[in-house]
């Protein structure tokens, strides 16, 4: 039938050029398919497969970004915080008993209804809450009527004074005052929560002033009261090589030298970092910059930009500047996170977003909602120790970010900008993990060292190719005096080829650059008597470790299964490695909230919206970098799935082999054994080796060279119990199945002490599954 037909086109990748090249077929199949799937309302979406470089047409239903926008607004582990859940109620709390009657709360992105129903529980006299997500809405409307709570926009005398919320669905700026707000009357007390990492990048600032001007009294409060901007210097080789561009071969290529990077900053779990290892600090935490939420008529002057570019002294930390006065000290950037003063009264709480090494006792409250940021200036800032009670920290900004830059006193204050931007094109092309990992030297000296025993054991009259996606194997190969030059160096990104290959002059005359693979057996028409083909794991379309494959699909597809002359491919074994985890913390972002999670409150209508969604729209397996969340290993790791290039992938495109070949490798059954706790998730990873096959007299001996460990690292104690951020791959990012029940994932019973896994994987579309075996 239709759909049999539409599994062949695209199981083909034909379907793009049958569109294209026929309007009539691709009208037809939808036609059809309106037809005879009504009901399921289907729709043909255009999608590129990260491992295979394909655009392929896949049947998503017609609400599917609405269903992932529903999902995406769950607010992962944020129903969770109990420590913000608290400091809201205690501020309304405090509001609602001194403020004069009657109390009018407008709750701007009331999103589950919680602050709303905990200003009726501690007796508001009126609620009004607007949420412009319909769906979320909706949910929001079901939430307050499960707790009681909902009151209908006519008047419901069957609703006490100040057990109702009026829910309006529409943005706060769209409010119309005197139909839209109880009785008509402007509100004396405003909540909300429209605070992110940097605190003003979901339109805090815009939302606050058009409330201030129009909907409230001008003596009304505002919970949160005021936003605190808090920063701290910092020194450290490590995070300099997300932004600067440091050591070869980026800092070679055109522009480099003067380019400023992106203003964005990088955001990370800063508890994760250690003092003294990771980063030096260079001052004591200081304030930069106080927002006044309230009262209104101090939020309606508030500027909406910082043009009014303001200079903070540095607290410098004499332990930080461990150098003599005549010695060059570096100060990469600065650390900032912020504190909101709940209400304005003397017994206000302060929730603060800093992390754990700057908190006191060393403990703070996980967050993935409100993390913290690192900002980096447009050039690295070296100073001497003399100079520094000299130097202002400057800081900017605009209605949703912030800008920071040092310099000294006499130097002129720089005109605000909206935004840094990249000039040499490098920051735009390479993510930041990606540079970082480049110019890292045990990156670096670990590709050369397996090269080098590669090669050695490789016949010398082979040609050499690499093939990669931000490659800088032509870079490592030059810089080690390695005596075979590339004869080919394909890397499609034209940034990364002028930065890495043209820049640094690293091809001879009869080398060549190309975007993308050629046939492999074109490219033996040099007389070499072979092939040597190098790639580094890691594209830039990768979401998943096993992603990274894409150089075998790309390889296989131009090359026959008994090459001639002989074609050889490293790294050619890639091994799927699993470990169970009782994580401290990142289970909570797919944790449904129940009925008695929040508060007291029943969300179990939010779970309800979520979870579908979910299901429907994210992957089982889903990318985290796992550095930043520890938790506990409760078991050694174990090979999921071995996948080698010669029995697997070459040789699956040929007409000899289409037949036999099988379209999917299946493992064997991985269980795991543990006495303490359950698993709340499994960590999932790729361990890259290069195997060589070596003829010595007349036996074979394969030889084994670790590439890549994209997961757990090499550690001196064998067991590690607890994973820190040592113990991961910070360049690269985990795979993780969530087994905490809800949130499109599989449950565990809590005094289960055996997890059995199996894994397939699907060759043609380069796709993983990963299976709770009973």
């Amino acid at each position: 039938n239709i759909f049999q037909q539409l599994r062949y086109l695209s199981a083909s990748n034909s379907i793009q050029s049958t569109f294209s090249g026929s309007r009539s077929i691709k009208q037809l199949l939808l036609h059809s398919m309106a037809e005879q799937r009504q009901s399921e309302q289907l729709q043909f979406v255009n999608r590129l497969n990260p491992v295979t470089g394909e655009m392929e047409w896949t049947l998503l239903p017609v609400d599917y970004d609405y269903r992932q926008e529903i999902a995406c607004s769950a607010y992962g582990d944020m129903l969770h915080d109990t420590a913000r859940n608290k400091a809201y109620y205690n501020a309304l709390r405090r509001a609602i008993e001194r403020m004069p009657r009657p109390v009018r709360v407008l709750d701007i992105g009331t999103g589950s209804g919680l602050l709303s129903m905990m200003a009726c529980r501690l007796g508001a006299d009126t609620v009004t809450a607007c949420e412009a997500f319909q769906p979320v809405a909706e949910c929001a409307s079901r939430v307050l009527a499960a707790n009681g709570f909902l009151l209908n926009n006519a008047s419901d005398s069957s609703k006490p004074p100040g057990r109702g919320v009026r829910l309006i669905s529409k943005r706060s700026t769209d409010v119309n005052p005197d139909t839209d707000l109880a009785d008509g009357a402007l509100a004396n007390l405003l909540v909300a929560e429209l605070f992110d990492t940097e605190l003003i990048g979901e339109g805090a600032l815009q939302s606050y002033q058009d409330a201030a001007k129009r909907l409230l009294t001008p003596n009304a409060v505002v919970l949160p009261w005021e936003g605190r901007l808090r920063c701290v210097l910092f020194q450290s080789d490590t995070l300099a090589r997300y932004h600067y561009l440091q050591s070869s071969p980026w800092r070679r290529a055109p522009g480099a030298d003067a380019c400023p990077g992106l203003s964005a900053p990088l955001e990370l779990q800063l508890s994760q970092l250690m003092p003294g290892q990771d980063f030096q600090l260079l001052s004591e935490p200081f304030e930069v910059r106080r927002f006044p939420f309230g009262p209104p008529d101090c939020l309606a002057n508030l500027p909406e930009s910082g043009d009014d570019v303001i200079s903070v002294s540095v607290p410098w930390l004499e332990s930080g500047l461990e150098t003599a006065d005549d010695a060059e000290l570096t100060v990469t950037g600065c650390f900032l996170w912020w504190d909101l003063l709940m209400d304005p009264w003397p017994e206000a709480e302060l929730l603060s977003t800093e992390p754990a090494w700057a908190a006191a006792g060393g403990v703070a409250q996980f967050r993935e909602h409100w993390m913290q940021s690192v900002h980096f200036f447009p050039t690295v800032r070296r100073l001497y120790r003399d100079q520094r009670d000299s130097l202002k920290l400057l800081h900017w900004h605009d209605g949703y970010s912030n800008y920071f830059d040092l310099l000294p006193d006499s130097a002129a204050s720089p005109a605000p900008s909206a935004a840094r931007f990249c000039s040499c094109g490098i920051h735009q092309t390479v993510n930041r993990a990606r540079l970082a990992e480049t110019q890292d030297p045990s990156y670096s000296s670990g590709h050369v060292d397996w090269i080098k025993s590669v090669l050695e054991l490789c016949p010398t009259d082979r040609a050499l190719a690499t093939v990669g996606d931000l490659c800088i194997l032509p870079h490592l190969l030059a810089s080690a005096a390695i005596d075979r030059q590339p004869l080919l160096c394909v890397e499609p990104r034209r940034r990364c080829r002028e930065a890495v290959i043209e820049s640094n002059q690293l091809l001879l005359s009869s080398g060549r650059i190309v975007a993308e693979l050629p046939k492999l057996a074109e490219l033996m028409d040099g007389g070499y008597g072979g092939l040597i083909l190098l790639a580094e794991p890691s594209f830039a379309s990768s979401l998943l470790p096993w992603d990274d494959l894409r150089f075998w699909h790309l390889a296989a597809a131009g090359c026959p299964a008994t090459p001639a002359p002989p074609i050889s491919i490293y790294p050619n074994v890639c091994r799927i490695m699993a470990a169970p985890m009782l994580f401290d913390n990142l289970h909570k972002l797919r944790a449904p909230v129940g009925p008695d999670g929040c508060e007291g409150f029943d969300l179990s209508e939010f779970d309800r919206l979520a979870e579908p969604a979910a299901e429907a729209t994210w992957s089982r397996l889903e990318s985290q970098p796992l550095w930043e969340y520890p938790g506990q290993l409760l078991a050694q790791p174990k090979l999921l799935l071995e996948l080698r290039w010669s029995e697997h992938f070459l040789g699956r495109h040929t007409t000899d082999n289409k037949e036999s070949s099988s379209s999917s490798i299946q493992s064997e059954l991985c269980e795991f054994f543990f006495n303490n706790s359950a698993a709340n998730g499994v960590a999932l990873w790729c361990d890259w080796f290069a195997e060589v096959v070596q003829q010595v007299d007349a036996n074979e001996i394969k030889r084994l060279y670790p590439v890549l460990y994209s997961g757990l690292l090499p550690v001196k104690n064998p067991a590690p119990d607890r994973l820190g951020p040592n113990h991961w791959n910070r360049f690269r990012r985990q795979g993780v199945l969530m087994l905490t029940p809800g949130r499109g994932s599989s449950p565990i019973a809590k005094d289960r002490r055996r997890l059995a896994l199996t894994a397939k994987y699907e060759l043609d579309s380069a796709e993983l599954a990963v299976s709770v075996a009973p």
